[in-house]
């Protein structure tokens, strides 16, 4: 599942949860998407759990809660 959030300059950005095989480390991750602007690269917050977790976090999280978390997510390398 993902969402759609809008941080404090509008910019829109897709929230999902990720972890494994895929280019992502084991630990499960809140990676955010920035869909408005193409040029700025993807950002993650890293939680501790699997991946279910992070998946409940986007699901039930606030939009609040998500930009604060995206505020604090580190660009992906």
């Amino acid at each position: 599942m993902a969402r759609t959030i809008l941080d404090d300059d509008l910019r829109s950005w897709e929230a999902f949860a990720s972890t494994g095989p895929f280019g992502y480390a084991l630990r499960s991750r809140v990676v955010f998407n920035c869909t408005t602007d193409p040029a700025v690269r993807p950002r993650m917050w890293a939680l501790d759990g699997d991946k279910s977790d992070a998946e409940t976090l986007v699901a039930t999280a606030p939009a609040a809660a998500l930009v604060g978390l995206l505020e604090k997510a580190e660009p992906l390398p």
